[in-house]
């Protein structure tokens, strides 16, 4: 069930429990009976359960229509006393640590911390209706934002780990000077899969049996790029001297390469899961955008809807730019005027989402492409241009759901007056 802050002003019958989550010890304050009292139990789904409903009754009898459960969002933590006050039928809400933070300060007067006080200032910005709505996702959303989380755990483990593989092949093949990308090709693979990219065991070979072995498996390889491999392979055992140490080498580099090979495999399942879960929500909600070719593809429109949630929850474009964080923020105090800079309160994945899938409309040839350029002709940095961008994108996604139609092109750089004139 979801309250927001209108109904919190305007409803003085909401029975507000506030809390200050930790992982074994819950913190809780309420002002049911005229003042305020705190209490303190586990946290552990039965003893939320008791207290729960001890105070839902004790709301009813006291007059409440509604009992509210409040609290910051601390990773983990909060999720069973959400998930059960949900299942009971309470509605829930959040405050954001920066609000808790700031408020703190003026309540108490004192920069202090401690779960006693949290409560209290947490109840404080909920009777002040200062709360951010609490979404409880359908199994299809909350099944492709988990895969959106394994996904981009498991691409910045893969990052990582090509990192450092790469940093293992200067030490096992110093003089290896290919590009970066060679590895991951077939060529590459091969070289890996018989040498163990061991210059060592490629020396111990003559190099025509070097050559062979190689063509064997890549036939469409180059000459060129073979014999430059052994030169490098022959130049490279010069300085090493240990056999024992090469293979220590050796092994590192292959248990890297393994983990390479596992988290994109990992993100290859999560890739596939996301597109066929967005597939059925496109059956669910057929308001939904599809694949464009030369604007989106499939895998885009999963990640940005498996950030964003129903995109039916936003009523404006204003709230569905602040949830990315892609909102204006302003500085002004007398004649100083800062400069207007992004606010970056709202989904952090969200934006990067946004970035990667911009980031080829902005070729001179692309959706985007003028006008980007246009932006950077006229002064604006690179960033500041790629984030104009962003926010047209954005509302562009926006756009194309609440119209519940096809692509439409013309329609991206046309106010609606001008369309509305054409039409």
């Amino acid at each position: 069930m979801k309250i927001t802050t209108s109904e919190i002003q305007s409803n003085q019958s909401v029975a507000i429990l506030a809390f200050d989550v930790s992982k074994n010890i819950l913190n809780m304050t309420t002002a049911i009976g005229g003042q305020r009292s705190d209490h303190e139990f586990p946290n552990r789904t039965p003893q939320i359960e008791i207290q729960l409903l001890a105070w839902k009754q004790r709301a009813q009898m006291a007059g409440y229509s509604q009992v509210l459960v409040v609290c910051e969002p601390t990773g983990c933590y909060h999720m069973t006393l959400l998930a059960t006050a949900h299942r009971l039928g309470l509605k829930t809400a959040w405050v954001s640590g920066e609000s808790v933070f700031k408020m703190r300060a003026i309540e108490t007067n004192d920069s202090g911390k401690t779960d006693l006080k949290d409560p209290h200032v947490i109840h404080t910005l909920a009777s002040m209706g200062k709360t951010l709505i609490c979404r409880h996702y359908d199994e299809t959303y909350a099944l492709l934002r988990q895969w959106h989380a394994l996904y981009e755990q498991a691409d910045i483990e893969a990052v990582r780990a090509k990192c450092l593989l790469a940093s293992q092949l200067k030490v096992l093949f110093p003089d290896y000077d290919f590009q970066k990308d060679f590895l991951y090709t077939r060529s590459g693979t091969t070289l890996i899969e018989h040498y163990g990219a061991n210059p060592q065991q490629i020396v111990k070979e003559t190099k025509d049996r070097f050559c062979l072995q190689m063509k064997q498996a890549v036939p469409r390889m180059r000459q060129t790029t073979l014999d430059r491999l052994y030169s490098q392979a022959q130049s490279s055992v010069r300085n090493q001297q240990s056999t024992r140490l090469v293979d220590i080498q050796q092994w590192r580099f292959l248990q890297l390469w393994e983990d390479c090979q596992r988290h994109q495999s990992r993100k290859a399942e999560a890739k596939q899961q996301m597109i066929t879960l967005y597939h059925d929500l496109c059956l669910f909600d057929p308001s939904l955008p599809r694949q464009q070719k030369d604007v989106v593809s499939t895998f885009y429109l999963a990640r940005i809807v498996a950030e964003t949630g129903p995109i039916s929850d936003f009523t404006t474009l204003r709230k569905f730019m602040r949830y990315a964080g892609l909102n204006l923020r302003e500085k002004q105090s007398g004649t100083y005027r800062g400069k207007t800079k992004l606010s970056k309160k709202g989904r952090s994945l969200l934006r990067k989402v946004l970035s990667q899938a911009v980031l080829p409309l902005v070729k001179k040839k692309g959706l985007y492409g003028p006008y980007y350029h246009n932006k950077k002709a006229h002064g604006m940095s690179g960033t500041k241009a790629m984030t104009a961008v962003m926010r047209k994108f954005l509302k562009l996604i926006y756009g194309w759901y609440k119209s519940g139609g096809q692509f439409d092109q013309s329609r991206i750089f046309t106010c609606e007056s001008q369309y509305q004139c054409a039409a």
